[in-house]
């Protein structure tokens, strides 16, 4: 009998040789015992073969091969490495290319796309105005892209300005494991849940700034339509429908529901909510005037005012809790030192077991309760300092807009987060209509 060895994994050739009744094939692989018994009988029209052959191994190693670098680059990424291709408005570091920095070619265009969307412009009208200009797509950018060549390379689209919208890489941080692959024996990519992504803060210069990013993203988020030109109203994306919710949508040179749009005043139906253009736009126009006005008159008075309680009481809420907050610490400390101290002495045998179980029980009932105490005085701490913090915010959005005469989308978007449209009626003969108008950071005033 002779022996032939197969170099080919999984797949062994199948050649007649040796002059025995049987014959089989072992192959070359790592880890791999697989042999091929074939039976030969010159009487027999057809030939019985049992195959059998382990790869159990072979998949333990690829497998293994394929966890460890995936825990490598987990921990590049968490030491703020960068290790993608690129990123349209940032260039790699020459003396470190893990380290990102601003392209001085494309960061304006990033803060430019930024800028426009804030202003209220379509994804499809700034892609329009940004290939009119030939300006080169990230695609069409060295470096940002695998791609070798691209054959339209400034042709922008929503979807390209999309992604640059939501990219947090704009804010100095780094996202890594956005997508996992279903297998290391697949290709197949899936998106990651957010607890599994690797965030690393500060790894690179922002471009734009956090309320930037997030105006941004806010107006991206609304529901708004445009038209093939790309333009759309002024409000859209802000306007709804006090009663039932949904949007409020154009018709002509006026607004209505909706939902009254789709089914009427049926069952599933509304009322039509319907107000005049010009109507909405004086009436917010008179709103913004009056909280601009207010808020250069006396900044300090409309913080308060915003914040829900006067001035004073909000500082002296405040220092009291901070004050029953340091009690509350020091106190936790020194019931940690007396159940040390109480601890050792049971050890040397000065204190009895009863009285230091007695004691440590005690102690550790007090320390749960100032805990939990903790936490609530924490919160409210918290809560206060938002209250102020957003006031102020909002008093110093409100202070940029000086004598406003007119109503632009970049102004709305900037100060309102929301309208709510109510039913027209009549009062003595008059029409009346409730808008009640929710401002950024502190709502309805």
């Amino acid at each position: 009998m002779s022996i032939f060895r197969s170099s080919f994994r999984g797949r062994p050739r199948f050649p007649v040789f040796g002059g025995g009744s049987t014959a089989f094939t072992r192959s070359h692989c790592p880890f791999v015992n697989s042999y091929l018994f074939i039976p030969l009988f010159s009487h027999l029209p057809s030939i019985c073969a049992i195959y059998i052959f382990q790869t159990s191994p072979n998949d333990y190693y690829v497998k293994d091969i394929s966890n460890k670098t995936r825990s490598a680059l987990a921990a590049r990424a968490r030491a703020g490495k960068y290790l993608s291709s690129g990123v349209y408005g940032y260039a790699k570091d020459p003396h470190d290319k893990n380290k990102l920095i601003p392209d001085p070619e494309t960061a304006p265009i990033v803060r430019r796309i930024f800028s426009m969307t804030v202003s209220g412009i379509s994804f499809r009208a700034i892609a329009r105005t940004l290939s009119s200009e030939g300006i080169l797509t990230p695609a069409a950018v060295k470096g940002v892209s695998p791609r070798k060549e691209t054959t339209r390379p400034t042709d922008w689209s929503a979807t390209t300005i999309n992604g640059i919208i939501r990219n947090p890489a704009y804010l100095g941080k780094l996202v890594y494991g956005k997508s996992r692959k279903v297998s290391y024996k697949s290709k197949k990519q899936i998106a990651s849940p957010e607890d599994q992504l690797i965030v690393t803060e500060g790894t690179h210069e922002p471009i734009v700034n956090q309320d930037v990013w997030n105006l941004a993203n806010e107006i991206a988020n609304r529901h708004r339509k445009s038209s093939r030109t790309g333009k759309t109203h002024i409000f859209s994306g802000l306007l709804f429908c006090q009663d039932c919710g949904s949007s409020i949508a154009q018709a002509d040179k006026a607004f209505i529901c909706q939902r009254y749009r789709a089914f009427g005043k049926s069952e599933n139906g509304c009322s039509s909510h319907r107000i005049p253009y010009k109507l909405l736009y004086a009436s917010v126009l008179a709103s913004v005037q009056e909280v601009t006005a207010e808020a250069r008159r006396d900044r300090d008075g409309l913080i308060a005012k915003l914040s829900g309680i006067g001035q004073k009481q909000q500082q002296a809420a405040l220092a009291a809790a901070r004050k029953t907050q340091a009690k509350t610490e020091k106190r936790l400390a020194e019931i940690g030192e007396l159940i040390r101290k109480a601890f050792e002495k049971n050890v040397l045998g000065d204190l009895p077991d009863d009285v230091y179980k007695s004691l440590t029980d005690g102690y550790t009932r007090e320390r749960a309760e100032l805990t939990a105490h903790l936490e609530t005085v924490t919160e409210q701490i918290a809560d206060l300092m938002k209250e102020t913090d957003n006031a102020t915010r909002f008093v110093e959005l409100a202070e940029q807009y000086a004598d406003i005469t007119e109503l632009d989308r970049d102004l709305i978007h900037r100060l309102i987060d929301r309208i709510e449209i109510g039913e027209s009626y009549k009062e003595d003969g008059i029409r009346c209509q409730e808008i009640t108008i929710y401002f950024r950071f502190v709502g309805r005033i």
